[in-house]
């Protein structure tokens, strides 16, 4: 029998329709990104001084939070709590606290502001120092405001780096590229169980055997082979193991719901959505406002996040990614015992 031309157009439409969902799902973010309340800390205990530079920060999109000190600062980056900590001394020296592993986007971006923070603090002294200048003939004077100009154009940002990724990948390229092969993979292992395994009982326990098996590789491929994690490997791959579960039940559920169709409702949420929303490319804060937020509700995101905190911060706000995956997790499960199709 062949297919009517009535088939063929709408096809063609639904074709095209997913066409532009791919398109602005990777055009959009990359389009309108830009700083939506990164959280970002001072350690100024100056109220007039904080209130200067924290005005100039949110002005840039910042969200901001004030430390009293150095130890409370970085403790509350190792939380994820921040992204990087600014702090500014009297003689106008400018310090980065910053955590690369979070996110080198955002630790460059970080590194570029403190540049610029300490550009506009050197041309308030030397301007100040030059009018001083101007207005003496005293020999000594003039050598001594001389050398402090001399010292405050040679200051430069110091940079303190409270967690970076390991020497064998410092830009974290493993993990950013991570999101697309933890979505797609997942997607692809799943179509394949569920297309040549038989009964329900064997597709369930092979997902379970692709999760842990999956997870394993995954994390070896990361941390061993391309170096990116340095932390402890069966950790790691624990979380490696919810996240490949959470996307293959999710997958395997729809499938036993819906058959085949159920592909593209699969492929929309995990590659067209989760994968250009997961944040790993830059951070969630970068993305379109809310768009960040909701990427991290999808398995691409929570599980790149919750692979970052275990590796990096000592299992540190992983609540949320957890919470998320067990819910695909159970969502999934109850789809695939509720449906009856054979895939």
């Amino acid at each position: 029998m062949k297919s009517t031309w009535r088939f063929i157009l709408s096809l063609v439409v639904i074709l095209t329709a997913i066409l532009a969902i791919m398109m602005a799902a990777f055009a959009l973010p990359a389009v309108h990104s830009g700083v939506q309340q990164v959280p970002i800390g001072i350690i100024e205990k100056n109220d007039a001084i904080y209130d200067k530079i924290s005005q100039s920060l949110q002005a840039k999109g910042f969200k901001v939070t004030r430390f009293n000190t150095e130890k409370t600062a970085v403790n509350a980056m190792k939380e994820r709590k921040a992204y990087g900590v600014y702090a500014i001394d009297p003689s106008g020296d400018v310090t980065l606290y910053k955590a690369t592993a979070a996110s080198t986007t955002v630790a460059q971006l970080l590194t570029d502001v403190a540049k610029e923070m300490l550009t506009q603090q050197k041309s308030a002294a030397q301007e100040q120092l030059t009018q001083l200048m101007t207005k003496t003939t005293d020999s000594v004077k003039l050598k001594v405001l001389t050398q402090k100009l001399v010292a405050i154009s040679a200051k430069q940002v110091k940079i303190v780096e409270v967690k970076a990724f390991p020497k064998t990948d410092e830009k974290g390229s493993g993990l950013a590229a991570g999101a697309l092969p933890i979505a797609l993979g997942g997607w692809i292992g799943t179509v394949a169980i569920s297309q040549l395994i038989k009964g329900k009982r064997q597709k369930f326990l092979a997902v379970i055997g692709f999760s842990i098996i999956g997870g394993l590789g995954l994390i070896a491929v990361i941390q061993f082979g391309i170096g990116t994690f340095d932390g402890n490997y069966l950790l790691t791959s624990l979380g490696a193991m919810l996240g490949i579960m959470a996307t293959s039940f999710f997958v395997l559920g729809i499938l036993e719901v819906l058959g085949l169709p159920g592909l593209g409702i699969a492929a929309i949420v995990l590659i067209l959505l989760g994968n250009p929303l997961s944040g790993l490319l830059t951070a969630p804060e970068l993305l379109p406002n809310g768009w960040g937020a909701f990427g991290q509700l999808l398995p691409p995101g929570a599980t790149g996040t919750l692979l970052r905190n275990i590796a990096f911060f000592d299992g540190h706000a992983i609540s949320q990614p957890l919470l998320v995956l067990l819910a695909y997790v159970g969502f999934g499960m109850i789809l695939f015992k509720l449906g009856k199709k054979s895939v």
